[in-house]
């Protein structure tokens, strides 16, 4: 510092002070914040408004497909004999012939009458019980499988959305029933409403970017001060007279 300077005017940065992030930063931080809540409002209006998007109690857990029956848990395997050998869990990748096996953990499951279902997905349980037969595609009387194992075959000509129903029933008034929602040839159809909330996603975050930059390229020309006028020339003072001769 020169002698006669002001410390004052030019202080040194203290070492725990952060510089401001730059305002384009800033304003892709709040358009993404915004992005994401509208992603997220518009992903849960589609997976409302989806036909049987949850599985029920059927899902992959320790690298197996389970079914919980009740306090019970049986395994469950899916094939599809003509199309491929390739098991599938959950949803059903093709129409035609499918076996479905189901195989029981617990012990007193083998002691236990088990009743398979598959119906037509309706809309939930009170549209089914209003004439079950019409929308039931495949029935398995109650019996019990002394081995644990449900050997299951079914036909399925045409895609759609169904409900595979399990009910286990014991002789002391035990009464356990496990549903499961699942599509046969429409594996797509069931992703498309994940597909759809990341394009939405995307696209808000676009279009609020591009509104944020506009808005403050706006803002920026209207605060910048306008030009000086034109300065007219003094007219108190003409030219200088030429001395006469």
């Amino acid at each position: 510092m020169r002698d006669g300077g002001n410390p004052d005017a030019h202080p040194a940065p203290q070492g725990g002070e952060r510089r401001a992030p730059p305002r384009d930063v800033c304003r892709f931080a709040r358009s993404l914040r915004l992005a994401l809540v509208t992603a997220a409002a518009i992903g849960s209006a589609v997976l409302i408004g989806a036909p049987a998007e949850a599985h029920g109690r059927l899902g992959a857990a320790e690298g197996r497909c389970r079914l919980f029956v009740g306090p019970d848990i049986m395994n469950f395997t899916g094939y599809l004999p003509e199309a491929s050998k390739n098991e599938f869990c959950e949803d059903i990748p093709a129409t035609g012939p499918m076996i479905m096996v189901l195989d029981a953990e617990q012990e007193e499951l083998r002691d236990m009458r088990v009743e398979l279902r598959i119906v037509k997905d309706v809309g939930g349980e009170e549209k089914e019980n209003e004439d079950l037969a019409s929308v039931t595609v495949a029935y398995r009387e109650p019996k019990t499988y002394p081995n644990g194992t449900i050997n299951f075959e079914h036909t399925f000509p045409e895609p759609g959305y169904f409900v595979g129903i399990v009910t286990v029933t014991g002789d002391h008034g035990e009464r356990w029933v496990s549903r499961f929602p699942f599509s046969v040839g429409k594996s797509f159809m069931r992703d498309l409403p994940i597909y759809l909330t990341l394009g939405l996603g995307t696209l808000a975050v676009f279009v609020i970017y591009l509104v944020h930059r506009r808005r403050d390229t706006t803002s920026a020309k209207a605060q910048k001060p306008p030009p000086p006028p034109p300065t007219a020339p003094d007219e108190d003072h003409g030219p200088e007279a030429t001395p006469a001769e």
